[in-house]
Formats: C-alpha cells, sequence, structure tokens
C-alpha cells in the first residue's frame, strides 16, 4: 500500500525531531563533560577519560589524535566536521612544494620566562606525574636509530594544552614580524610533551617535508627542567636551509639554541634542525630535558 503525501510528510518531521533531539542530547553530554574537565574534584586519569569521552562524542579517534585543533569549544580538540553540499578539495601534495629556489637563513624567535613560574613548575608536575604514561618517539619515515625521545600526547593534558595553546596565539602577532613572516590563519596547533634523557637525540630534519606534515609553518619548543638542572646537550641546531625541487637543503651553517628552563623557541618548519644528544648522569626520568613542542599549521585548501 503506498502512503500518501501527508503520512509520509508527518513520518519525516518526526524523524526531524528525533535528529535534532539526538543532536540537543549529544551537545548537551558534551557540555557536561567539559565542565567536569574544569573540576578541581576531578583527578587527573579521570579528565583524561573524559578527554578521550568528548572525542568519541564529536567523532574523532583517539589513537589518531596527536594534533589537536583551535577549537575552545571542544577543549582544543578537533570537532566533527559539517557536511557541505560542494566541499572544496584539499590540494595535491606536489602541487604546493617549493619549485623555485628559496634561502632561510634560520631565522628564529626566543622568548625567555615565556610562562609565570606557577605555569612553569605546573607543566614539570604533570610530566612528572604521567612518567609511565609516556610513549617511545617515531619518525614519518620510520627511519632506524635517527631519533630517541619519549612523548606524551596531549590528550593527557588538555587543560594545559588550552592554556599553552592560547599564549602562543596571544604572542603570535608580535612573533611573527620578528621572523619576517606573513601573517596566516592557524587552523591546527599541534602539541606534544617530549621527553630526553641520557642519550637521547633527533638527527636533522625539517617539519613539514612530506604529504602528512607540509602545512605545518612555525614550530615551537617551550624548555622546561627541574632547578638546578641534572643534565647537559640536547642543544636545538637550527641550520641555514635551501628549499628547492621540492627538497629541503642544510648548507651547513647553524645556530644553536640552549634549552633554558622557562624559555620558548620559534621557527620557519621548512629550516632543517636537529636535538643533539643530552647527557643525564643519573639517568633519572625527572632530571632529563623536557619540552613542549609542536607545530601552528595553515588551512590546506
Amino acid at each position: 500500500m503506498i502512503e500518501n503525501k501527508s503520512e509520509l510528510g508527518g513520518k519525516m518531521a518526526q524523524n526531524l525531531v528525533s535528529v535534532d533531539r539526538l543532536r540537543q542530547l549529544t551537545n548537551l553530554s558534551i557540555e557536561t563533560l567539559e565542565s567536569l574537565l574544569k573540576s578541581p574534584d576531578v583527578s587527573s586519569q579521570q579528565k583524561a577519560e573524559i578527554a578521550f569521552k568528548i572525542l568519541e562524542l564529536v567523532g574523532v579517534s583517539p589513537e589518531t589524535l596527536i594534533s589537536p585543533a583551535v577549537s575552545p569549544k571542544t577543549n582544543g580538540f578537533s570537532p566533527q566536521p559539517t557536511p557541505q553540499a560542494d566541499p572544496i578539495p584539499a590540494p595535491d601534495y606536489q602541487s604546493v612544494i617549493q619549485k623555485e629556489s628559496l634561502f632561510l637563513a634560520g631565522d628564529h624567535v626566543f622568548i625567555e620566562n615565556f610562562l609565570s613560574p606557577e605555569e612553569n613548575q605546573e607543566i614539570l608536575k604533570i610530566a612528572l606525574s604521567k612518567s609511565d604514561q609516556f610513549i617511545g618517539s617515531t619518525t614519518t619515515t620510520q627511519a632506524v636509530n635517527y631519533r630517541q625521545s619519549s612523548i606524551l600526547y596531549a590528550t593527557l593534558f588538555p587543560e594545559f594544552y588550552n592554556l599553552m595553546r592560547n599564549k602562543i596565539l596571544n604572542a603570535l602577532p608580535d612573533i611573527l614580524p620578528q621572523l619576517n613572516h606573513q601573517p596566516f590563519n592557524v587552523s591546527q596547533v599541534e602539541m606534544q610533551l617530549t621527553a630526553h634523557n641520557d642519550g637521547c637525540f633527533y638527527k636533522i630534519h625539517n617539519d613539514s617535508g612530506s604529504e602528512k606534515t607540509y602545512t605545518r609553518t612555525l614550530t615551537y619548543v617551550y624548555y622546561f627542567h627541574q632547578e638546578p638542572k641534572q643534565f647537559s646537550g640536547g642543544e636545538l641546531r637550527l641550520y641555514e636551509t635551501e628549499l628547492k625541487n621540492g627538497s629541503a637543503i642544510s648548507q651547513g651553517q647553524y645556530k644553536t639554541i640552549e634549552p633554558r628552563n622557562n624559555s620558548i623557541v620559534l621557527f620557519d618548519s621548512r629550516c632543517k634542525h636537529e636535538v643533539m644528544p643530552v647527557r643525564c648522569p643519573s639517568q633519572r626520568f625527572e632530571d632529563g630535558r623536557f619540552t613542549l613542542n609542536g607545530w601552528l599549521r595553515r588551512p590546506d585548501n
């Protein structure tokens, strides 16, 4: 039996109401979870679990999230994309890589006392309290013996992620002119906490040389550690770099940045750089070199 138009219209209206109601309940659930993230009565482990639950509700896989998007409404994590009638395809990687020769002098901005003393101590406490949740670092090329360190994903410190993200974005208008860099729309602020202990290093590389990373525009590294300092080495070498035919070529000349407590350095993600070996005689986790490091991405369309 064929239903008449009025019956079909009534059923469609019922379905529409149910979908809207589902969306309302989802949004309410997210708002409730976000309020729990701000509660001092909720433990760090519980907050991490809540953060993962928010990710599930907005349709993001925590296993693949290393780079939270700039979105204060979702506590820094990527929201589910809104469907578009005519989606604009992302440009092909080969169409945006550097074709003409470009020289980068290794310019950088170095800021001391970037955070307040209280904030500096807070991120150190987070690192030490979650020492058992760090995992071994990797490279996009999966190269062997090219990098040695351990990392903690930003999903495990969402509140401090938001604090640090806002600090960097607020400072960006003053930083870009010092780098002779044009303003750009920041689509994501990626962040991870990295620990370097005795023998750790990262050989020469850049941060935007692959199809997955080419929208990384600025790299930042915030240094922190216990006082008095219990390690040596771990300097950042920032190389003069020539970009040509899609390749980044180190020119041999470099600038050295010391890993000073409560300081941050920012530079062009296309520049070649490396982390020199760290020497930490005690080999204790708490005596190592720590960073909050990541990338400011531009939109890919």
